[in-house]
């Protein structure tokens, strides 16, 4: 990789002698051959690491080799897709559900896509790389909602700034979702607004401008495997009995709502980008928080903007009842007890409502002791 630098290094340095001026042109003469200059050197990197196969690896690229090596290990068996953030990570042991369905006399392959942070414009970057990589579609895709990202675009800054992972994402598309979103009255105040907006254009900046790519690029494929599901065994921080069991004893707002229209948009675009790719049913959810507010908004979206597409809020009385134990991380993941009663959860809604062709409902009698 350093001899590529070094190759690079000197392919800028000889176009700029060939693309100087012949004689002194004055002060914008040379604002304009400087930016001719960084216009082609930028271009020639982006064709020349493209042409190599190379990119800003991340965790995420790591995330989509482990998973397409599960699909493709069974080529014919019928691929169920989740793809989110920490929400999803801690919570859905693919795994165990894979084996569910499996005992259950389904044949799919669940594929856990989650990343923590990751926004719903990186998501999708990564379940395009998992689609081209497999070479088949799923037969369904759930995408995760959460009010945190949805009413926050730039939410991603609050986890990191300046890593690969942020430069990597903001590109043209993923900036300009995120502006529109802020235009929008995705921030808190003026103030917010402004750093915000700044450090979108800052990161798109870096990522125009490929930084990072050249130095510490590599092929996603060669990056390594991780996998997505992330169990935790200990809380992250000591936790009231009554918080916990006044937030998850709360009842659902059933009051059909939209989501802010710049996702809610985004949202719809992807639909259709799945539906041509030839997914057969693209859905939502959002896995169980304590905070009864975000889930009465993943509620509303299932029985208003979502209403069209398979809905699975985590506001179901039996379910809630099984998490009042001590199976949480924090109050918005799960530790890897809860995962695995939200994962059979989630294996019996996915039948109980018909997506896999019949089922059972959630057993009340399969619920942890509380306190």
């Amino acid at each position: 990789m350093n001899l590529l630098v070094f190759i690079f290094a000197a392919l800028v340095l000889v176009c700029a002698h060939l693309l100087r001026a012949a004689r002194p042109t004055g002060r914008m003469g040379g604002v304009v051959a400087f930016v001719f200059g960084l216009t082609v050197s930028v271009v020639a990197v982006k064709l020349a690491v493209a042409s190599m196969g190379l990119g800003r690896t991340t965790d995420f690229d790591r995330v989509v080799n482990h998973a397409a090596a599960l699909a493709e290990a069974e080529p014919e068996a019928p691929l169920i897709v989740f793809t989110g953030a920490s929400y999803s990570r801690n919570a859905i042991d693919d795994v165990a559900l894979t084996a569910q369905l499996r005992a259950a006399g389904y044949p799919h392959r669940v594929i856990n896509l989650s990343l923590e942070a990751a926004s719903l414009a990186e998501r999708e970057a990564h379940l395009d790389a998992f689609l081209l990589r497999v070479g088949r579609a799923p037969d369904m895709v759930f995408i995760e909602v959460a009010a945190n990202f949805d009413h926050r675009p730039a939410q991603f800054f609050n986890n990191s700034k300046f890593s690969l992972r942020a430069i990597e994402q903001f590109d043209l598309r993923t900036s300009a979702w995120t502006g529109l979103g802020l235009m929008q009255g995705g921030c808190e105040g003026a103030g917010d607004c402004a750093k915000q907006a700044g450090l979108t254009g800052t990161h798109f900046g870096l990522n125009a401008l490929n930084i990072g790519l050249v130095a510490r690029g590599a092929r996603p494929e060669e990056a390594g495997e991780l996998s997505a599901y992330d169990p935790q065994f200990m809380p992250r921080e000591p936790m009231e009995v009554d918080d916990r069991l006044g937030g998850l004893r709360a009842g659902p707002n059933y009051s059909p709502r939209p989501g802010p229209l710049w996702i809610a948009s985004m949202r719809r675009q992807l639909d259709a980008r799945l539906a041509e790719r030839g997914v057969r049913e693209t859905g939502y959810y959002f896995p169980p928080v304590i905070d009864a507010h975000e889930r009465a908004y993943m509620d509303g979206l299932c029985l208003g903007e979502l209403s069209h597409a398979p809905c699975l809020a985590p506001t179901d009385p039996a379910l809630l009842a099984a998490l009042e134990g001590d199976v949480w991380f924090d109050d918005s993941h799960l530790l890897a007890h809860g995962a695995e009663i939200y994962t059979r959860w989630l294996g019996e809604e996915l039948a109980g409502l018909g997506l896999l062709g019949g089922g059972h409902r959630f057993d009340l009698s399969e619920k942890a002791s509380a306190p």
